[in-house]
């Protein structure tokens, strides 16, 4: 036989031994998160696809293109992940820990979860884990830095600002509608409530700072 058959012809059975593998193995990752006849995400994926993402964050490039990088192609579908992640796509933006960035985003209100803001408590629990020592895939734990997780290592219950003017994560500066997540840990009686309130909220109250369902039972700062 010809030797530049033969080369011809190896070389076309190793493209198409590669390409089998390539469909196979992309076929096998996507029949768990999508249609196989028309190709698309169940319709409460956007929702929960954090978790997907998180287990193969790679997996979702051919289709969105770079999850790094907003000025990266949009990938076979078109789609990019910067449609709905701005500015910083599916992962946290640079400097997230540094200057405790994340601490004070997640003492504000909770944000719309569709909105992908990362804002308030219980957007880190998402990924993190309700006890924040759960992670999802490749996620690390917050305990990786925290003593307390979500609470910061510097005094929590500390009410002045810090001497060199920074703005600090203490609980006085935490939003109220927060509650839901400290309620968790500080509902009224159990261990990790340091002020129990005398006369506990009834049950089923709504979580708040100030109705007696953690330690407060009025605004103090309404108080005369």
């Amino acid at each position: 036989m010809n030797k530049r058959l033969i080369v011809r012809t190896l070389l076309a059975a190793a493209a198409a031994l590669a390409f089998v593998g390539c469909t196979s193995t992309t076929s096998t990752q996507l029949t768990t998160t999508t249609n196989p006849v028309t190709g698309l995400h169940p319709a409460n994926w956007q929702m929960t696809h954090y978790s997907a993402y998180l287990e193969a964050p790679t997996s979702c490039v051919p289709c969105h293109g770079s999850t790094t990088d907003a000025g990266g192609a949009a990938g076979t579908s078109q789609v990019s992940c910067f449609g709905c992640h701005h500015p910083s796509g599916p992962n946290h933006p640079a400097g997230w820990v540094d200057h405790f960035q994340h601490g004070r985003l997640g003492a504000q209100a909770p944000a719309n979860p569709a909105d992908f803001s990362m804002q308030g408590m219980a957007s880190c629990q998402i990924c993190h884990g309700q006890d924040y020592n759960t992670p999802v895939g490749v996620t690390p734990s917050c305990y990786a830095c925290h003593n307390r997780a979500p609470h910061p290592n510097a005094p929590w219950g500390a009410t002045n600002p810090p001497a060199d003017g920074s703005v600090s994560s203490s609980h006085d500066r935490t939003d109220p509608s927060n509650a839901p997540a400290c309620i968790q840990c500080h509902a009224a009686g159990s261990t990790h409530n340091p002020v129990n309130p005398p006369t506990p909220a009834p049950a089923g109250t709504v979580p708040g700072c100030f109705n007696n369902t953690m330690c407060h039972g009025k605004n103090p700062t309404l108080s005369h």
